[in-house]
């Protein structure tokens, strides 16, 4: 039985010529505790936007609790994200 709770399948992405992202494959299990660590430019960031919604995979799946959530706007996801600055809507106040 597979209990993993984030499934992150094949996934790559690229920005024109480079590649960000390289057929990443990971399983999260619920109540795991993970770490995503890396040099600057390896991909941490792309891949995050990606299980968020905010970037779409050039292939693979995202799957959240067996539901795949690949091509699921990002504001129907069961997922949240904290911005380093503010990035949603700088021209609120």
């Amino acid at each position: 039985m597979d209990n993993s709770f984030i499934d992150i399948v094949g996934v790559s992405k690229s920005f024109g010529g480079v590649t960000a992202v390289d057929d990443i494959s990971l399983s999260v299990r619920q109540g795991e505790f993970f770490s995503l660590l890396g040099p600057s430019g390896c991909g941490k960031t792309t891949l995050l936007r990606i299980l968020g919604g905010l970037e779409t995979p050039g292939s693979g799946t995202v799957r959240i609790d067996g539901q795949d959530i690949t091509d699921m706007p990002a504001h129907l996801r069961p997922t949240n994200m904290v911005f380093q600055n503010y990035a949603i809507f700088p021209h609120l106040n």
